[in-house]
Parts: C-alpha cells; sequence; structure tokens
C-alpha cells in the first residue's frame, strides 16, 4: 500500500485543528447544547449487514439524530479517509484498524477523545486495543471491535498426515516440527505465512508473537530508536522465515502471499494445515460447513491484538454527536448487539451470541494479547521491516541483513517524527 501521509499538511491541519478544538472545547454553545442533526460514519464494508440493527438501537434511545453510515472497501480505505479529511470534508467517524491511529493521530488527523474516555469503565474495554489507540498520553480512539488472535487447524491436513492436532500447552518448537510432519510436497503445507506489504495486519499477526517469543521486539523501551536488528529480533526474523526459506513449509508465492487473499483458499481447499488469525477467520470458517478445522492458543500462548476502533476526525461538522454515538457503542449491552465481529467490552462477550462456548478461545487467549506500538509513524514503520523480510524470503538479504536495513529506515522515521 503507497505511503497515505507522504503530502506536506501543515498549512492544511492548522485551520483544520482550530475549527475541530473550538468546536469540541468545554463549555462552548456546541458543548451545551442537545446534540441533533446527522452523524456521519465511515466503516469497513463487513459492517454492511449491522447498519440497520444500528440505527434501530440508537433511534429509540437519541431520536434527534441520525447516524448515516457508510460501508467502504478495505482497499484504498485510509488513503480515502486522509484525502477527505485533509481537503476538510471528513466523516464525524472514523473506524480505523487499531495499528493506523498512532500514526493517524501524529498527522493531526484526530481530535482528542480524552473527556469520552473519563466517562468510560475502562476496566470493560480489551486493554490492548484501547491501549492501540493512545497516543502521547491522550485518547485519540474508542474500540468497539477487538481481540486476541489464535492459530486454526485443518483437521484433514492433521489427519491425511497422521499428526495429532494441536493443543493448548504447544510451543513453538511444536509448531515448528508440526509445520515439517504436515508438509507432504506437492500435495500440502504445513503453515501460511502471510507476507504481503498490502496486508500488514496479517503479516504481524504471525510475525510479533514470534518475535516477543524470542525477546525481541520492534523498538526499544522508550520508543525512541530500533530494537528489531538486536541479536533476539534476528533470531525470531530467522525462525520466521525459515518456514519458507529453509523448511519448505509454507507454500510457493509465500513472499507475495496475504491471509484473505491467498492463504485462506488453501485452508478451505486443504492443502494448508495452520494459520495465524483473528475472529474474522473464525466468522468466515462458520460459513464453511465443509472445511473440517478447530482453532487452538497461539504457541506459547503469546499472540497480538487486533481490532477497530473509532475517532472523531479534526473538521467534523457534528463532533458533540459522534461522541455521543462513541460513548453510546461502549455499552456492553448496545455492543453486544451491534457487532459482527467480536466486542471489544469484556462485559459484551458474556451477553449473547458472544457468550456461546465456541467464543470461549478468545476469551482465553485475551490475557496473552499484546499492541505494537502506538508511535508516530507507525504506519511507515511496519511498511519498512515487512518489506525488508520479504527480501529475506526471495534470498536477497540474510535475516541480519533485512534487520539492519529495516532498523536504519525506522531510525529515520523516528528522528522525522521527532
Amino acid at each position: 500500500m503507497d505511503d497515505p501521509f507522504r503530502h506536506d499538511r501543515r498549512q492544511v491541519l492548522g485551520g483544520m485543528l482550530a475549527a475541530g478544538l473550538a468546536a469540541a472545547a468545554p463549555g462552548s454553545l456546541a458543548a451545551q447544547t442537545k446534540p441533533r442533526g446527522t452523524v456521519t460514519i465511515w466503516v469497513g464494508s463487513w459492517w454492511a449487514p449491522q447498519v440497520p440493527i444500528t440505527q434501530k438501537l440508537w433511534e429509540a434511545d437519541y431520536p434527534d439524530v441520525k447516524l448515516a453510515f457508510e460501508p467502504l472497501p478495505i482497499n484504498g480505505y485510509l488513503d480515502k479517509f486522509t484525502t477527505a479529511a485533509l481537503g476538510g470534508t471528513p466523516p464525524d467517524v472514523i473506524d480505523l484498524d487499531s495499528t493506523w491511529v498512532s500514526t493517524v493521530a501524529a498527522k493531526g488527523l484526530l481530535q482528542k477523545l480524552d473527556d469520552v474516555a473519563a466517562k468510560l469503565d475502562v476496566s470493560d474495554i480489551s486493554q490492548a486495543v484501547w491501549l492501540a489507540g493512545r497516543f502521547k498520553d491522550a485518547q485519540y480512539a474508542i474500540p468497539a471491535r477487538g481481540g486476541p488472535e489464535v492459530y486454526y487447524y485443518n483437521k484433514t491436513v492433521f489427519d491425511r498426515a497422521g499428526v495429532p492436532y494441536p493443543t493448548a500447552g504447544w510451543t513453538h518448537d511444536d509448531l515448528l516440527q508440526i509445520a515439517q510432519k504436515l508438509t507432504i510436497k506437492g500435495e500440502q503445507y504445513g503453515i501460511g505465512v502471510p507476507a504481503d506489504a498490502s496486508d500488514p495486519s496479517n503479516v504481524l499477526s504471525l510475525f510479533c508473537p514470534i518475535l516477543w517469543h524470542f525477546g525481541g521486539d520492534f523498538l526499544t523501551k522508550d520508543n525512541k530508536a530500533p530494537a528489531i536488528n538486536t541479536p533476539a529480533s534476528v533470531k525470531a526474523i530467522t525462525y520466521w522465515s525459515d518456514f519458507y526459506v529453509k523448511y519448505g513449509v509454507a507454500p510457493e508465492g509465500t513472499p507475495n502471499f496475504s491471509t484473505t487473499r491467498d492463504l485462506m483458499p488453501l485452508f478451505e481447499a486443504n492443502k494448508l494445515g495452520l494459520i495465524s488469525s483473528s475472529s474474522n477467520t473464525f466468522d468466515a470458517l462458520l460459513q464453511k460447513p465443509n472445511v473440517k478445522w478447530g482453532a487452538v492458543l497461539s504457541p506459547d500462548k503469546i499472540n497480538r491484538a487486533g481490532g477497530w476502533t473509532m475517532g472523531v476526525p479534526v473538521g467534523a461538522k457534528n463532533p458533540d454527536a459522534a461522541k455521543l454515538f462513541l460513548a453510546w457503542l461502549c455499552r456492553p449491552e448496545i455492543q453486544a448487539q451491534v457487532m459482527n465481529r467480536f466486542p471489544a467490552s469484556l462485559k459484551a462477550r458474556k451477553l449473547p451470541p458472544w457468550n456461546a462456548s465456541k467464543w470461549d478461545i478468545f476469551v482465553e487467549a485475551e490475557p496473552f494479547a499484546r499492541s505494537v506500538p502506538a508511535v508516530a509513524g507507525w504506519f511507515e514503520m511496519q511498511t519498512a521491516l515487512i518489506t525488508n523480510l520479504q527480501k529475506v524470503l526471495v534470498k536477497q538479504l540474510s535475516p541480519q541483513q533485512a534487520a539492519d536495513a529495516a532498523a536504519a529506515e525506522i531510525k529515520k522515521i523516528i528522528a522525522e517524527n521527532a
């Protein structure tokens, strides 16, 4: 994906930021007036079936405010928002992948939501996704969807190779051994390794837990320097890339594979044994009755927290009503009914339909979920990393060389955003 933030926006944002802050200022006329009018909300396309449900529930509570949803395809989603925000025509609410928030906030495109956060029971919200919505000690986004990631295994692939299904206590050593045993050249592969830079969230679904397991990280603890080229991080890159480079347990084409476009079809065709993913995949597989599958905690339990979280753009025309909507959506009984993906509210997960036993795996995984750094330039940092990881897979660089190259790029991004 092209960098959506490459243009100079200081002059444009100056006026937008002033207008947005004036509209949201405590004690202003807008803040004291009962919210009315329309709230425009941009969301991913998966929201489409939930829109009428949401509007009906909202109308019962706030008949004077209309919700106007615009479900959008994920391709080009962030670029479209950036263009609209810079042009002074953003929506009132924007739903963002949790890994995007810090970059968008650092560019001055989001209003602070500390006033909304102060009214919420933060202990009821998935902490990894909540923290992903913070930037420089301020809250810029309120989660609606969140949850840990797990491993999915194809029972047909396991049965064909005569390999026992993985269990909750398995390790990364077990993962490698199982992937090798599952691989039958020309018939099936052990594990799917997403590596396409156009699908960064899913690349990190597999890579992050491996990095953290080996003691590596993206940045130093103070977030002021890269840590991706430390010995521990290089060891993790080596383990990750060896699935494809050394052991051949990931399918041909892996350097350009994404989870939804490439790995899921192979999994559903009984040609791939293991994939790491979120509750999205759980939902998708429930619609595939011919696929025999199971879900298990990630090796050594550690996993990357995923999720989507909503912000109010600078320049929003109805920010007060937008904030009212965000607080309303955090109510557990509302979130449980509105979301068709795993909710961010812990209490919502105890309500129908989320309290069904089939969702227990995500409740078990929640305490072990971690989020990526919430720092300025994170979008560019992950792109730099993934681009260099791809070079390891095609044998252009060694793990150490790729780590050093990524670290050099990340160092520049840190300096540019200082």
